[in-house]
């Protein structure tokens, strides 16, 4: 596991009212996070305590475990409960509201991607603060999907502090332990009010851990509690005096009078806010709570037994591959049937009283052997346990898991990578490509569920092709609840020769939608052997994904009367961390700079003759390169050490003709300002000084003979061409200065005014 996936995740669910969309939210958790996670439901009050669905989840074969009841109510109550825990990351959620995929894996990339990153929260619908960025976004699943994917396209991996305010809403208040330490519990004194949350982040901030807005994750939050809203309402007004009780240092100083209180705390824009000196920022957590209700105890039963079922035929080594994967699961009480037409299917030396090998005539349908399988099961849940896919150990208690607390009858698995093993390739689809492949949003090679669905609703077709997904439509017209659950570390969709669907990966319906990636980290070495055996010693290697040759990066730097500038930038290019690289300087200035290019393998200076315009010179340099990738290496500009490898990353993964960034941080020094450009138009786009492209398309689509807009007038050239977006933004940050080639109108509706010292942090 990499270091995200052995941290400590910890999900409270805060339950008000009468606990309605608790199972919502419940399944939402489970269908879009990846990663391995404990589970708290946190009641507040004795009416959510007693809920209808915290009773029904109670009566689930696996109960999930309730927290104690706290010793006053309100969501700072129950989320002390939850940080007395102990876990890395805590993650406060309101009932109701549902995670979109990818919802935890941006909130926690944000928090790593800078230390002082201490809380963070998504973007949703409804909210007072500039998180409701989707006022119009309805609640069906394909509504969710599409906003997701829409937030993630705008904003990518982008954060932003919630300064002045520190107003970071509690309906997904995630908080990394480090704070916890520092500052401590929740003030309880806003009981079941608002600002607990503000409160919480403003002590964070002064402890020195900001909470970050992450875009481009997407909650969806219910309508509001009927229980709780008017009590929240009514406290609204008392709890923002409290709140400048705790933090306004006017009030703490002497007056004749009592000091009026503020409509509007304005914050750190206000000289008298959360002084530290005058706040007090640690509050020690309880020592202990009053304990839950009590519920009648009843022994814990055993998980019931899961049935695998194994069609196959003429696959003799994925079969035994296919056991080991079997033998390596987590969940307790298994069995696999494997269904097959003649001994050659199996392999030899089958030993394990859990598993089962069934005969069946010659030319049987695939559909028709799952029914037998399914009809000899002992098992109360059934598992497609496909041949030749890979899976890994915690597949079926992750798939069980919703199912066993009642919240599912039949889950099954999306957002998969996809192995293509004759060229040692994995690709990944875009989540709405893998919605146009597979029925209902899951792989029905993955489907787990009841088995009395299949005793009730009928068999599968007599066919090979599509049976599982016929299945699942019927199960589910006959009134099934299905949870989708993400698969990218659970399995992965092994593409051969001999597979029963026939589609070329990488190029299916959508080849803009694929991405090839590198060898998964869930896939362990001793599989990969299986898959891609090394060749004998002394012979050529035919077999594994070959680690590619990393292409030569010829960054063109075209530059005049710059010297002030170049120095900088040649430190850059020094500095980057990917190898096989040069650097073509290009100068046509009054002021040679020839004396600041040092003495370097890797870089080649060239002294024009005469003046020419940027886009010429950019040609000039594009003959000359050396390498099939050509970057860009702007003199004025910052670029990261990792700057481009990312690039390249970029490039390659999407296969693409060119990349950049089309949101670009912009920073003037002497007047200590900061934006971040948001490109929005419908065409797309990448900014010209990120630009990182193939030598060959160049030749094809060469540089306008100008000095403004050369790069512009490239990307969108006539020529066909696939454009990707690199979302390392953070890597690089363009110079505002009175010199710019073109100029820079920072108040335009793209310009958006971005913290300086947080910009500034990034190129120190």
């Amino acid at each position: 596991m990499t270091a995200a996936q052995n941290r400590q995740i910890l999900i409270g669910v805060h339950v008000t009212g009468a606990g309605e969309g608790l199972a919502a939210t419940l399944c939402s958790v489970f269908e879009n996070t990846p990663l391995p996670f404990g589970l708290r439901i946190l009641p507040d009050g004795v009416l959510a305590s007693q809920a209808p669905a915290l009773q029904q989840l109670r009566l689930a074969p696996v109960a999930l475990v309730q927290g104690a009841f706290p010793a006053q109510p309100g969501a700072a109550a129950c989320f002390n409960q939850l940080v007395s825990e102990p876990a890395d990351i805590y993650v406060f959620l309101e009932n109701g509201a549902r995670v979109c995929p990818g919802w935890l894996e941006l909130i926690l990339a944000a928090l790593d991607s800078d230390a002082s990153h201490g809380l963070a929260g998504p973007s949703t619908n409804r909210g007072w603060n500039e998180q409701a960025v989707a006022p119009g976004c309805g609640s069906t699943q394909e509504a969710l999907w599409d906003q997701a994917d829409a937030l993630l396209a705008r904003y990518g991996n982008a954060c932003v502090p919630l300064a002045p305010l520190h107003s970071l809403a509690d309906f997904c208040y995630v908080v990394k332990n480090e704070v916890v330490a520092a500052i401590g519990a929740a003030d309880t004194a806003y009981t079941q009010g608002p600002c607990w949350e503000m409160d919480y982040n403003v002590r964070a901030a002064r402890a020195g851990f900001l909470g970050v807005w992450v875009q481009g994750a997407f909650v969806h939050r219910a309508s509001r509690c009927a229980v709780l809203a008017p009590v929240h309402d009514g406290l609204l007004e008392a709890n923002k005096r409290l709140y400048q009780d705790r933090f306004c240092a006017w009030r703490s100083e002497s007056h004749p009078q009592a000091p009026p209180y503020h409509g509007h705390c304005a914050g750190d824009d206000c000289r008298y806010f959360a002084v530290p000196q005058q706040m007090r920022i640690f509050v020690p957590l309880p020592g202990h709570v009053v304990p839950a209700l009590q519920v009648p105890e009843s022994p814990t039963p055993s998980p019931p037994l899961l049935s695998c079922v194994m069609p196959t035929r003429g696959r003799a080594a994925f079969v035994a591959q296919s056991i080991r994967y079997f033998q390596r699961q987590e969940y307790p009480a298994l069995e696999l049937i494997i269904v097959y037409e003649q001994e050659s299917d199996l392999p030899a030396g089958i030993d394990d009283p859990r598993i089962r090998c069934i005969r069946t005539p010659a030319r049987t349908s695939i559909g028709a052997k799952r029914n037998e399988a399914v009809r000899l099961a002992r098992g109360e849940l059934i598992a497609h346990w496909d041949d030749d896919d890979w899976y890994s150990p915690q597949r079926l208690s992750r798939q069980a898991a919703p199912i066993l607390h009642n919240l599912a009858d039949v889950t099954g698995l999306n957002d998969m990578l996809f192995m293509a093993r004759p060229l040692g390739e994995f690709w990944a689809s875009s989540r709405a490509l893998f919605r146009r492949m597979f029925v209902e949003n899951v792989s029905g090679g993955t489907l787990v569920f009841r088995r009395s669905l299949w005793e009730r609703q009928g068999r599968y077709p007599d066919t090979s092709l599509r049976e599982d997904a016929d299945f699942l439509l019927k199960i589910l017209r006959g009134g099934a609840r299905l949870c989708r659950i993400s698969g990218r570390s659970l399995c992965i969709y092994v593409r051969h020769d001999g597979n029963t669907w026939k589609f070329r990966e990488g190029h299916y319906l959508q080849q803009a939608a694929w991405t090839l990636v590198p060898v998964p980290d869930c896939l362990p070495d001793e599989d990969r052997g299986f898959y891609f055996p090394a060749a004998p010693d002394g012979a050529a290697e035919t077999g594994g994904p070959q680690a590619p040759a990393m292409p030569m990066v010829s960054c063109i730097m075209p530059t005049a009367d710059r010297r002030e500038f170049v120095p900088q930038a040649i430190r850059n290019f020094l500095a980057q961390d990917y190898e096989p690289r040069e650097l073509i300087v290009l100068d046509d200035g009054r002021d040679s700079v020839a004396d600041l290019i040092p003495s370097h393998g890797a870089i080649r200076y060239l002294r024009l003759d005469r003046k020419s315009t940027i886009g010429a010179k950019r040609n000039i340099a594009c003959e000359l390169a050396r390498g099939e990738v050509i970057a860009h290496w702007d003199d004025d500009d910052w670029m990261a050490p990792t700057w481009l490898s990312s690039q390249v990353k970029t490039l390659r993964s999407q296969g693409a003709d060119i990349c950049g960034l089309d949101k670009v941080f912009f920073y003037a020094p002497g007047a200590r300002r900061a934006w971040q450009y948001v490109y929005d138009g419908r065409t797309p786009w990448v900014c010209g000084g990120t630009l990182c492209y193939l030598r060959e398309f160049w030749r094809s689509a060469p540089f306008a003979d100008i000095d403004v807009g050369e790069d512009n007038a490239f990307v969108w050239s006539v020529r066909s061409k696939r454009i990707a977006t690199n979302p390392d933004q953070h890597l690089y940050v363009a110079r505002v200065h009175d010199r710019n080639t073109s100029f820079k109108d920072t108040w335009g509706r793209r310009w958006h005014s971005y913290p300086v010292e947080h910009v500034e942090k990034l190129i120190c």
